[in-house]
């Protein structure tokens, strides 16, 4: 009687804990549909049927829409430096994002600072 029991509370605690797993990284409909059309409208592709590429990345199973969509977008068109097309680029945008959820805001002030002091530094250099 006490196996079962113990296998009953175990069954119950595993059923739990996958159908909150689950529930937690589903895809809000509505949401989505606003990302896949911001999307579609900036870079003309369409995010209906994403799947990962890349194995292995920070974000592989998490739900689009649990990032901010301009951060979305920014991050697509820095990665398209590196990426050979637009998925590839939201894919390690989104990998990004899960690790540091501002990301692209904070490398394109990085990179403002940098250039300004490169600026300061040529004029110095000048006189």
């Amino acid at each position: 009687m006490k196996k079962i029991l113990i296998l009953c509370v175990l069954a119950m605690t595993t059923i739990f804990f996958i159908t909150s797993h689950v529930s937690a990284d589903k895809e809000d409909p509505v949401k989505f549909e606003e990302y896949r059309k911001a999307i579609k409208k900036q870079y003309n592709i369409d995010i209906k049927n994403f799947k990962e590429r890349l194995k292995g990345g920070r974000a592989d199973g998490k739900p689009i829409t649990k990032y901010d969509l301009q951060q979305l977008l920014m991050g697509i068109d820095v990665e398209l430096e590196h990426a050979k097309d637009k998925m590839t680029a939201l894919e390690i945008a989104t990998d990004h994002l899960e690790e540091i959820p501002d990301y692209y805001t904070r490398l394109l002030k990085m990179e403002k600072e940098a250039e300004e002091e490169m600026e300061a530094k040529a004029k110095k250099d000048k006189k």
